[in-house]
């Protein structure tokens, strides 16, 4: 009973979380594509509150795309971490080859099932498959609802993998952007799916647990992702990598080379622009702006993302992240050293250097001087 009052709990906080979403400023795709999300799940709640009841209310039908619904919500969270990632932009006509697994598999259940209810009936909620039915139906059926929320769950762990390493290629910081939430919920979810696989697997035919308890419990599960990512999902902005390929026939190298390519630079166009920089650098500080992003500055010095990275790289010997950090870390010291700043707080100094939080900048400052802050702070003033 608690466990059925926590899965309504869920779908009626997933609509309300899609209220939330409508209403948020500066609300864009991804948040679309989440109020999607959240809706398949509250739908997908409802079936499994409903199952649990005595007289399931759902007419058989119903519930079969009850059951099914993972398949087309696994690519639509895989959508919504490709908007956030990429700007990726949704539309219905561009993902009919997504949602043909979902089509497929309720096409021939619904069939399967009105023309001889004993080849597929359903017992607890659960579609079962009759002995008599040819095994490889079987099988295809199965393995619908087995691998495609595996697949896309996959997808979205190797997708937020590349995020990440792209990350200091385009930005001077990486709280709020990194989507380390997104990454660790995708790896649960992997978990969950293994676990769910293995309990249908052996914990049913052992009697370690019943088709009821494991709607309930995975209902229960639901419900926990539904309040996580609902909650993230409202102070989450998108975050858009300049040219990122989401082309999967073309590795990060071969990228990085075709990017350059066309860049239009030579070796003496890129000294050239080299020099800009370091004197833009010295004299407009834009490192000081917490939020500089490689666009950004390539915008101030009138040049393209793909030729100020490539002059980073290639003359700086650096990405754009540990690059614009050496400045702050630089700056950082020259305040260390300045009288008038003694009074000043280590973190105040930081924030007034372009960092804009204390762990990354303990992180970054280490690992550039091989000291802590306080050390060094210590050892100028000594």
């Amino acid at each position: 009973m608690l466990l059925r009052s926590i899965i309504l709990t869920g779908a009626i906080n997933g609509l309300f979380f899609i209220l939330l979403l409508k209403n948020k400023p500066k609300s864009s795709n991804s948040d679309s594509i989440l109020m999607l999300w959240m809706g398949i799940i509250s739908l997908q709640l409802g079936f499994y509150y409903d199952n649990l009841s005595v007289s399931p209310i759902f007419p058989v039908y119903l519930q079969l795309i009850g059951f099914s619904l993972p398949i087309i919500s696994a690519p639509v969270f895989y959508f919504y971490i490709r908007s956030l990632s990429s700007g990726y932009s949704f539309k219905w006509r561009n993902i009919w080859a997504h949602l043909m697994p979902f089509l497929i598999f309720n096409g021939i259940a619904f069939f399967l099932h009105y023309t001889n209810h004993s080849y597929l009936f359903l017992k607890d909620g659960l579609p079962h498959f009759s002995s008599a039915l040819n095994p490889w139906v079987t099988y295809f059926l199965t393995a619908l609802l087995a691998l495609i929320p595996g697949y896309y769950t996959v997808l979205s762990f190797l997708l937020l993998l590349r995020h990440q390493k792209r990350l200091p290629d385009n930005y001077s910081y990486t709280e709020k952007i990194n989507l380390n939430w997104l990454k660790w919920m995708v790896i649960s979810l992997l978990i969950l799916f293994i676990g769910l696989f293995l309990f249908i697997k052996y914990g049913v035919s052992y009697g370690l647990v019943r088709y009821p308890d494991l709607f309930a419990v995975v209902g229960a599960i639901l419900t926990i992702y539904v309040f996580f990512i609902g909650f993230c999902g409202l102070h989450q902005d998108a975050v858009f990598i300049d040219n990122m390929s989401l082309q999967e026939d073309i590795n990060e190298e071969d990228a990085i080379v075709i990017n350059y390519k066309n860049s239009g630079l030579d070796d003496e166009k890129a000294d050239q622009i080299f020099a800009r920089l370091k004197l833009h650098m010295d004299k407009e500080k834009p490192f000081l702006k917490e939020d500089l992003s490689l666009a950004m500055l390539a915008g101030e010095l009138g040049i393209t993302s793909n030729q100020l990275s490539q002059v980073i790289n290639q003359k700086g010997r650096s990405n754009f992240f540990n690059f614009i950090n050496g400045y702050r870390v630089a700056a950082v010291k020259d305040k260390f050293k300045d009288p008038a700043l003694a009074a000043y707080s280590i973190l105040g100094i930081a924030y007034d250097s372009g960092f804009r939080s204390k762990s990354s900048f303990n992180k970054i400052f280490k690992e550039t001087t091989g000291q802590t802050p306080l050390q060094c702070r210590k050892a100028v003033n000594s």
